[in-house]
């Protein structure tokens, strides 16, 4: 990673303190209120997505254009949908995939591929733009995605037959909203690991995804691992970490 650098320090090509400044350069990409953490997949094994909640459009148009020059791919959440149409207006040039709040913006793939399957599934179809986020970037991540929707358990077996699709999946990714049981069902029967994702739909009392939440929280399925409400980026970091030590195990 530091070969170049390293080498022309030896050769007496550039001085210490350029060589230290090219090496965090490396880790980093700085602005006067920017740091982006270019290599945090060769930290974390997961790429920094930008969160654009917050964020001015400029921030957002410079963020992508750091890692498009980079990385060659950039992952922007939480889009609005102003924010959405000015950010694919700016880079029409370049491959743009879309799903619920997120866009990838890309010149090529993802530089390392992960090897793996993840189940995705969802309760209702309400969910189904959250679960979209999900497998776009475990896609582009080179990770084979198989979805089931609609497959809550208020017609039962629905749940039963997502579960026999995702049988041979290395992990499965459950997105539920309303009262949030389908998680710790599908848990229940199953040794895979489950990372389960509350959703904000509903109404009325614990509408807006808390219900859903305090449902997954107060499970009595050990072992069923549950994020934020609506907390796509995190459920994805988390599959692709466990899909990594199986990778590494299977080699």
């Amino acid at each position: 990673m530091f070969e170049s650098i390293l080498n022309a320090l030896l050769k007496g090509e550039i001085t210490l303190e350029e060589a230290e400044k090219k090496i965090l350069e490396t880790f980093y990409e700085r602005t006067d209120e920017l740091m982006l953490d270019l290599e945090r997949e060769r930290r974390q094994g997961f790429p920094e997505v930008v969160f654009a909640s917050g964020k001015t459009i400029e921030h957002i148009i410079l963020a992508v254009e750091k890692f498009l020059e980079k990385k060659g791919i950039a992952f922007v959440s939480h889009l609005d949908e102003e924010k959405k149409k000015v950010v694919k207006d700016r880079f029409r040039e370049y491959e743009i995939k879309e799903a619920g709040r997120l866009l990838v913006v890309k010149k090529g793939n993802f530089p390392e591929r992960l090897d793996g399957t993840v189940g995705v599934i969802t309760a209702g179809t309400s969910d189904v733009p959250f679960a979209e986020e999900t497998s776009l970037i475990l896609e582009e991540l080179g990770v084979t995605v198989r979805k089931v929707y609609d497959a809550g358990v208020a017609g039962i077996h629905r749940s039963f037959y997502a579960l026999k699709q995702v049988k041979d999946a290395d992990l499965l990714v459950v997105f539920a909203g309303m009262e949030g049981i389908l998680p710790s069902l599908v848990a229940s029967l199953t040794d895979l690991p489950v990372i389960a994702v509350p959703t904000p739909i509903g109404y009325g009392h614990g509408g807006e995804g808390t219900g859903a939440l305090t449902t997954m929280l107060q499970t009595c399925v050990p072992g069923l691992l549950v994020v934020n409400i609506g907390n796509t980026v995190g459920a994805t970091a988390a599959a692709v970490r466990i899909l990594r030590r199986i990778g590494s195990a299977r080699r």
